[in-house]
């Protein structure tokens, strides 16, 4: 196939002025420049191979066609440290062009439902040392080093009629169980298991 030319100019120094040239490997070689030069027409294309960048002219100057990394990194900087995601804070840096994400809880004490009714707190007066449980705005067990008790607002520890785990009970533990209990996975019992 034959390479058709519009109009290719070469000046000196190596530059190509003039309209794009088309060849037959479906490929458009744009004018190549070293140095953006002086624009006359809007709407004009190079491309500049000091800066490996295609240009237009917009009338008063050199534009880069498509945004640069920078303006991208800035884009994006943008759009998420203006985030407002419940307890995500994103930070950008412009100077290398990274996001930074810190995630943090609104209370470091409690886990709690929408409604606040229903929470795990591990702090409920300073240096408690105690967990508490609260269902539906009532306390119902309290837990520390020496165990859990049950408040008279709950109700007791249930299990299902048939236990299906396979789980070792150690030398140094106990598990009691109400029966009737049908037992389909494996228990090892190498310390205290009561069945009433």
């Amino acid at each position: 196939m034959a390479t058709h030319r519009l109009l290719h100019v070469t000046r000196t120094g190596g530059d190509t002025d003039g309209l794009a040239e088309f060849s037959n490997s479906d490929t458009i070689l744009l004018p190549i420049h070293s140095s953006d030069p002086s624009g006359t027409t809007e709407g004009e294309m190079i491309y500049n191979s000091s800066e490996d960048k295609i240009k237009i002219y917009d009338g008063s100057a050199w534009q880069v066609v498509g945004n640069t990394t920078e303006q991208i990194q800035d884009i994006i900087g943008a759009m998420v440290s203006g985030n407002t995601e419940t307890n995500v804070t994103v930070t950008y840096q412009d100077s290398d062009g990274t996001l930074d994400f810190a995630v943090s809880a609104t209370d470091s004490t409690g886990i709690v439902d929408a409604d606040s009714d229903t929470k795990i707190q591990v702090e409920e007066s300073s240096d408690e040392d105690k967990i508490r449980y609260d269902v539906a705005g009532t306390e119902v067990a309290v837990q520390d080093v020496g165990g859990m008790a049950f408040t008279t607002n709950s109700g007791t520890v249930r299990h299902n009629q048939t236990q299906a785990a396979t789980y070792t009970i150690p030398s140094d533990e106990g598990q009691v169980m109400a029966g009737p209990v049908t037992i389909t996975g494996t228990i090892t019992n190498n310390g205290t298991l009561v069945i009433m």
